[in-house]
């Protein structure tokens, strides 16, 4: 009987191991969605934090920022500071005081890096917050600091913000935000709720009426919003936000 060569014996093992992997990894995977296919009570920990890390009331959303202002539009505003570019400093400096030397092509490129650099703003987390899955599982998970209301509001939560120094904030923020659906009227926030983080940052609450009446039957519902200069995207769909039979807003 010939023996089989180490090496292999070796290759053969590691695609066991490999397959094994592959495996253990779709189970896993299959096994994140597993809350879909209980009932809330039978809910554990893990299904609670797949709920609010992955699944069609929870979202995370890249911030853009807001057009920067021209001097003219600062000064017809009133407020020569108001929407400066972050790029301004470091790279128009330098260059200005290099008169020119690195020419056009070059002074391109280095605004547009700067540009880049300046303006990743990251990713913020936005909620369906009123969902009845959603509110269950931060309760499951114990979750300290979501947001509390009365009334009968669809609310949507953007988290872990850092919030703009103006006073009467949450009215302010108000007036900048809103649902948009095909085919129908702009929703626009009735309450807007600061709800401050340990961190110095906050999440914030929008609390739309229920009088609009969304449902399966909207095809999507776009979120938008206005944190200083800071502007929020986001598209939810209806059809997808079911839970136990019922699309739950």
């Amino acid at each position: 009987m010939r023996s089989i060569p180490r090496l292999c014996l070796l290759s053969i093992a590691s695609v066991v191991l490999l397959s094994g992997h592959m495996l253990s990894g779709d189970l896993l995977s299959a096994d994140d969605q597993s809350w879909q296919e209980k009932t809330i009570p039978q809910w554990d920990d893990h299904d609670a934090q797949q709920v609010l890390a992955d699944s069609p009331w929870v979202k995370n959303v890249k911030l853009e920022r807001v057009r920067d202002l021209s001097k003219f539009e600062r000064r017809d505003g009133g407020n020569m500071s108001a929407g400066i570019p972050l790029y301004v400093g470091f790279f128009w400096i330098d260059l200005s005081a290099l008169g020119g030397m690195f020419g056009s092509s070059s002074e391109a490129q280095a605004l547009q890096l700067a540009r880049r650099t300046q303006y990743d703003l990251g990713n913020v987390v936005v909620r369906w917050e009123s969902a009845l899955p959603v509110r269950a599982a931060e309760r499951k998970v114990g979750e300290a600091g979501v947001p509390v209301w009365q009334g009968d509001y669809y609310a949507i939560a953007v988290y872990d913000v850092a919030p703009p120094f103006h006073w009467n904030l949450a009215n302010q923020l108000k007036g900048i935000a809103f649902l948009k659906r095909a085919k129908k009227k702009d929703l626009k926030p009735s309450r807007v709720q600061i709800v401050p983080r340990d961190n110095g940052h906050v999440n914030v609450v929008y609390l739309f009426s229920r009088s609009a009446g969304i449902s399966g039957n909207d095809s999507n519902v776009r979120f938008v919003a206005q944190i200083g200069r800071l502007y929020v995207s986001q598209f939810f769909f209806p059809e997808d936000m079911r839970f136990e039979g019922k699309t739950q807003l």
